[in-house]
């Protein structure tokens, strides 16, 4: 007798409402000969440096320094880069231990993370209105409910926000500040200070993502919200 091959479990519900990719799907369109893409936020590959990347490579790989770059380190990320982001932040108004710095293979891993640790299914995640796309996906996946606070041309209205927090009880706000995608808006620094004034008050969580905050090319930078 020859035992008929049964049917592997189900996936995890879970996937019933995962869509394809946003940011994918806008870059597929960068292979088209025809299109030319503002979406995808792409770097021009000639203004790429690659002799100070190659040379970076090199000092890392050398021998006084291969055998700790090409080794396992631990999972937070290596103790003299944290140490290196820390002095960083604090040039930015930021204080901040290297113990308290967490070293992620991008955006999205940081993101999901977030997710992990402050979402349960049904929870609500204030965003704003527009907001960067990966960053609604990642929050569906964890199950959350987005709510769209609304936004001006300096960027997310912040006395907007007690209201939305009354009703919705949002266990966090995410935001991108600086240069926000994908409306290219800042927040002034009166609305930051006051947007972390609001956080403290109600119990919010704050969620800065500030991929883009060194890219200033006139005008004095703004001091992150977290500093606040």
């Amino acid at each position: 007798m020859v035992a008929m091959p049964q049917p592997l479990p189900a996936l995890s519900a879970r996937l019933a409402d995962v869509q394809s990719s946003p940011v994918r799907d806008l870059l597929k369109l960068t292979q088209r000969s025809e299109v030319v893409s503002f979406a995808g936020g792409l770097p021009a590959p000639e203004l790429f440096p690659a002799e100070l990347v190659a040379q970076s490579f090199a000092a890392a790989l050398a021998p006084t320094f291969a055998a700790r770059a090409l080794q396992y380190s631990s999972t937070e990320g290596d103790p003299q880069l944290r140490a290196l982001l820390a002095a960083r932040f604090d040039g930015r108004g930021l204080t901040a231990d290297a113990d308290e710095i967490l070293v992620t293979t991008g955006s999205q891993q940081a993101l999901g993370l977030v997710a992990s640790v402050l979402l349960d299914p049904g929870d609500a995640v204030l965003v704003e209105n527009p907001s960067y796309l990966a960053a609604l996906q990642c929050f569906g996946f964890a199950g959350a409910r987005m709510v769209a606070a609304p936004c001006d041309d300096d960027g997310l209205q912040v006395e907007a926000l007690p209201a939305l927090i009354a009703e919705h009880r949002p266990k966090f706000l995410y935001l991108v500040p600086t240069f926000q995608n994908p409306t290219g808006r800042t927040l002034p620094a009166e609305r930051r200070r006051r947007l972390a004034q609001i956080a403290a008050e109600h119990g919010l969580w704050l969620v800065e993502d500030d991929p883009y905050g060194e890219l200033r090319y006139d005008g004095e930078p703004l001091a992150p919200i977290a500093s606040h």
